[in-house]
C-alpha cells in the first residue's frame, strides 16, 4: 500500500517545538508531568506547532510495577540526553527541542523554554513522506539530510490508559497521550529512505512523528507529524 502523506514548510512557518518527556508509572512524581505534556499536546499554544512524545523508561520496573510501555532503548535515550545537557537521570524528565532539560511537571520552565523556542525559529518542518506501509513495517522517504544528521522515527500512540495495581502509583488509572511504541534511530549517511517497525499492539489513533538531531548536540533540526 503506497501513501502520499507530506508534511511540508509554508510560506511563514511556525516555529517547530518537539517535546520528549522520560516518564513511568512506576513513579509517583510523573503523573503531572503527564498530565502537562497531554495539555500540551491537546492545546497546541498559539502560534507554534509542537509534537510532543511520552518515552517510557524501564529503570523504574524493579521496584513493584513494570510499566508495560517502558523500553531499555529510552532509558538509554535519556542517559544520552543527560551526558550532552550536563544532567543527571530521574523522572519525569522533559527535554525541549534537544536543548532545554528540566523536571517534568514544571510549568514555568516549560513556558520558559517555549518562549526562547519562539524567539529562535530555528526547526524547520521536515518534508517527509510515506512510501509503503504493511503489518511490520513503515517506509518513509524524506528530502536530503546530509551525510551524519540523526533521523529519528516514532511511532506514537494517541491515547493509552490502564489501572496500575502495584508500586508507587497503586490504585490508580494513569493515562498518557503520544506513547512511544516503536522508535529507530540512525544517522542519514547521504540516505533518504529509511524504516521504523509497526508494534503489534498499535491501535488505530497513531501518528508517525519524524525529527532530525545534530549528532554533537542533539538539538532538534527539523521534525514533521504524519497521521497513520
Amino acid at each position: 500500500m503506497l501513501f502520499c502523506a507530506f508534511a511540508v514548510a509554508g510560506a511563514q512557518q511556525k516555529p517547530v517545538v518537539v517535546v520528549e518527556l522520560f516518564t513511568s508509572e512506576g513513579c509517583s512524581s510523573c503523573p503531572p508531568a503527564d498530565k502537562l505534556l497531554s495539555s500540551i499536546i491537546s492545546q497546541q499554544p498559539a502560534g507554534v506547532e509542537v509534537y510532543g512524545l511520552s518515552f517510557h523508561v524501564d529503570y523504574w520496573n524493579y521496584l513493584g510495577w513494570k510499566d508495560p510501555y517502558a523500553q531499555k532503548e529510552f532509558s538509554e535515550r535519556q542517559r544520552n540526553y543527560a551526558f550532552r545537557l550536563f544532567s543527571s537521570v530521574y523522572t519525569p524528565q522533559m527535554v525541549v527541542n534537544g536543548r532545554h532539560r528540566f523536571v517534568g511537571s514544571d510549568r514555568e520552565a516549560w513556558a520558559n523554554a517555549l518562549n526562547e523556542e519562539k524567539s529562535a525559529n530555528d526547526v524547520l518542518i521536515l518534508k517527509a513522506s510515506v512510501m509503503h506501509r504493511d503489518r511490520k513495517k513503515i517506509t518513509i522517504r524524506t528530502t536530503d539530510l546530509g551525510p551524519s544528521t540523526i533521523l529519528n522515527l516514532a511511532i506514537v500512540e494517541e491515547y493509552e490508559s490502564q489501572p496500575v495495581i502495584r508500586g508507587e502509583n497503586r490504585g490508580r488509572t494513569l493515562g498518557h497521550h503520544n506513547v512511544v511504541k516503536s522508535f529507530s534511530s540512525e544517522k542519514s549517511k547521504d540516505k533518504s529512505i529509511f524504516s521504523v517497525t509497526v508494534p503489534d499492539d498499535l491501535g488505530e489513533n497513531a501518528r508517525l512523528i519524524v525529527y532530525t538531531q545534530d549528532p554533537k548536540s542533539w538539538k532538534i533540526l527539523q521534525a514533521s507529524q504524519i497521521m497513520l
